[in-house]
């Protein structure tokens, strides 16, 4: 037998199969006398490709072979309906069965040994340099000699792993063949394992193993989010100035544009180091900040400081401010860091203010970023009122407010 005559049987029995199967989803039977005659033979036909197969070890055919999926629930049909089935038909599709398992006994044996070396790896990965890659977790105790996880290993370092390997040999999906490698099909997949924020200790010893990869789209992006305040330039300034002359609240070495960064977005570059504990931190941040910030203070908060070069927890900032509440000690507690704030809170609704209703326009606590200058910013005031979108008692210091 040719190989194109072993690709047309293979063929056959793929589509009479599959139209077994589909007899099966639509009417949970199988009418066999309603299928083509030629299906009789696939009993034979799957002898005769076996044989070719003996003699001639194709991937490409194996991988053809494999592509029909329908035997096993067929061949359970079968075995379930033998009483109902005419014994004729039973008895071809026994032979079927027989030799369609030799078959891909078969190939699954011609795969083991033509991957020689790398039987412990699915076909994608079967090749020398994924197996030296893997090799480096397997040496660092992650993966044992199979290639598969240590029962120790985290889903996060896997997940570093698959990445690093998958950028380097350029797999077209990063974590699939991992996931079958690892066997994860029905299990958690790793692209929805979040890399961690703080704990990140296991996750950077795993990212080592691999210098050579670079994990800047792999790690997170958080979310940017600075203090609003309608404190003025020199206010903000003299917070600053505040903040190192007692006490030394941030590093004295924080320059003015790194700590007015943290009330603009477009500005922002870095965190503000704070010098003391977290629970001091807490305080000031809800002292200084709440009135104008309440819905995202703590997450704020997390991006604009840093203690010890690290991110200061939300939850950490939580407990830190509530324990000092429960105690009572909100005037007490750091009565020179109050001062501050207090000081920098100066700003206060006049009664004129109240009395209009000013900060009507601007309830969320959200506010527009614009490059615009104020004479833009005026012009578009104008537009709106001139065409009747906006409420014609607004004033421009309310319309100046968004933004």
């Amino acid at each position: 037998m040719t190989r194109q005559e072993t690709v047309i049987k293979i063929t056959k029995i793929t589509r009479i199969v599959g139209e077994m199967k589909s007899q099966l989803d639509l009417d949970d039977e199988i009418e066999f006398e309603a299928l083509d005659s030629s299906w009789t033979n696939i009993g034979k036909w799957a002898e005769e490709i076996c044989q070719y197969m003996e003699q001639a070890p194709s991937p490409l055919l194996a991988g053809l072979i494999a592509n029909n999926e329908f035997t096993t629930p067929v061949v359970n049909y079968v075995q379930s309906h033998r009483q109902e089935i005419d014994s004729a038909y039973v008895k071809i599709m026994d032979c079927y069965a027989e030799n369609m398992q030799s078959l891909l006994s078969l190939c699954e044996r011609q795969e083991e040994e033509l991957k020689g070396e790398y039987k412990d790896l699915i076909e994608p990965l079967a090749n020398e340099q994924v197996a030296t890659l893997l090799k480096r977790a397997i040496r660092a105790g992650l993966l044992d000699e199979h290639y598969q996880p240590e029962p120790q290993t985290k889903p996060i370092q896997l997940k570093v792993i698959a990445y690093a390997v998958s950028t380097i040999c350029s797999f077209p999906n990063t974590y699939v063949y991992f996931e079958k490698q690892w066997k994860r099909e029905n299990g958690k997949r790793f692209s929805t394992w979040r890399v961690p924020r703080y704990n990140t200790r296991l996750y950077e010893t795993t990212k080592a193993l691999y210098p050579e990869v670079d994990f800047t789209e792999f790690e997170p992006v958080h979310k940017t989010g600075t203090f609003y305040t309608p404190q003025d330039e020199e206010d903000i300034k003299e917070l600053y100035r505040d903040l190192i002359k007692y006490n030394k609240y941030i590093a004295s070495e924080t320059e003015i544009e790194t700590f007015a960064g943290i009330f603009d977005k477009a500005k922002f570059c870095k965190p503000v180091e704070w010098m003391k504990t977290q629970r001091q931190l807490s305080f000031f941040v809800y002292q200084a900040f709440y009135k104008f910030n309440k819905k995202d203070l703590w997450i704020k908060g997390e991006c604009c400081f840093s203690i010890n070069g690290r991110t200061p927890h939300k939850a950490c900032f939580v407990s830190g401010y509530s324990s000092i509440k429960r105690a009572g000690w909100l005037d007490r507690y750091d009565v020179q860091l109050k001062a501050i704030c207090d000081k920098f809170n100066h700003i206060e609704n006049t009664p004129d203010e109240e009395a209009t209703d000013e900060r009507l326009i601007h309830t969320s606590k959200v506010v527009f970023h614009t490059p615009n200058s104020e004479e833009e910013i005026h012009s578009m005031f104008s537009a709106l009122l001139d065409g009747g979108y906006i409420a014609a008692d607004t004033t421009f210091a309310a319309f100046k407010g968004i933004f």
